[in-house]
């Protein structure tokens, strides 16, 4: 028993004797009166002391919602990201059908013709030249001066250089372009000239010609060019005077050449350009129309 004789001992001793005492106490009720009396002085106290320390437990509790919220949110823009991209390839995918649809559909259309489908590969962005590089050349029989057309069967243009695997297309609206061409209504012959600003112009159509905004402009075949018949454009505008001999004419095409991703190769038509008559021919002919009209 040396331990109670020390100042640790006698420590313990009364704490044990504080704690008996209190438990009495609060046993018989006559520490009650005190119990209200502190709650009334350090309840205030106590609820002070709480609500300062709230906003901070709240901002404790704050932050880990906020990088559960995160987690989330981050988990939902990949998901997100994922949907856009499933989403996107689909609409590849439904728009390239589309198109393999019309192409297929021109085919069946002219069962006498053979097309090579091509792919767009380039085309020249500066806006200086119209033309295109498409995925077909001559190992796939694509020639130079063969027409070019869209999903839909208008005219896009004619194949102006052929390399064995790719070739180069100028379309109708390069400034090097010029294609004969009939108004469709009144078969009047003109010219269809590209510009430096894409525009199709039409060239040689008098000024007694009826062409109205809406009106078809085809292919004429003459010349042994091109096929005949196939669409070019649509009268935009058609203006002039009466002091005027042409009609000053502006067409937009058919074909959505901005925004072409395939076209069809007519491999079949084999251009022939027919020369001119020499005198000597056209001498000939008229020896021979002269004698005609004697013998009749």
């Amino acid at each position: 028993m040396a331990i109670l004789n020390t100042r640790l001992g006698q420590w313990l001793i009364g704490i044990v004797l504080l704690i008996l005492l209190l438990s009495t106490l609060g046993a018989t009720g006559v520490i009650e009166p005190l119990e209200e009396a502190t709650s009334a002085v350090f309840g205030p106290v106590q609820r002070s002391l709480r609500q300062a320390v709230e906003p901070i437990a709240n901002l404790v509790r704050n932050v880990d919602d906020f990088d559960r919220v995160d987690d989330e949110n981050r988990a939902l823009r990949s998901r997100v990201e994922q949907l856009e991209t499933e989403i996107a390839r689909l609409e590849e995918e439904q728009i390239g059908l589309r198109n393999r649809e019309a192409l297929f559909q021109l085919e069946q259309a002219s069962p006498e013709e053979t097309f090579a489908t091509a792919e767009l590969v380039t085309r020249d962005l500066t806006g200086l030249r119209q033309i295109i590089g498409i995925d077909k050349g001559r190992n796939d029989g694509v020639e130079e001066g063969m027409p070019v057309l869209s999903p839909g069967g208008s005219l896009v243009g004619v194949v102006m250089l052929s390399r064995p695997n790719s070739a180069f297309v100028r379309l109708i609206t390069d400034p090097d372009s010029s294609l004969r061409a009939l108004h469709q209504l009144s078969r009047t012959e003109g010219v269809v000239n590209g510009d430096t600003l894409g525009n199709l112009d039409v060239g040689f159509i008098t000024q007694t010609t009826d062409v109205q905004p809406g009106h078809l402009f085809v292919t004429s075949g003459f010349g042994g060019v091109l096929p005949k018949g196939i669409p070019i454009g649509r009268v935009a505008s058609a203006e002039g005077t009466a002091q005027d001999i042409f009609k000053t004419i502006r067409l937009r095409p058919i074909a959505p050449l901005d925004q072409l991703e395939s076209v069809l190769v007519q491999v079949t038509f084999r251009p022939e350009p027919i020369q001119p008559p020499t005198e000597e021919e056209v001498l000939e002919a008229e020896r021979a129309t002269g004698q005609a009209e004697l013998v009749q």
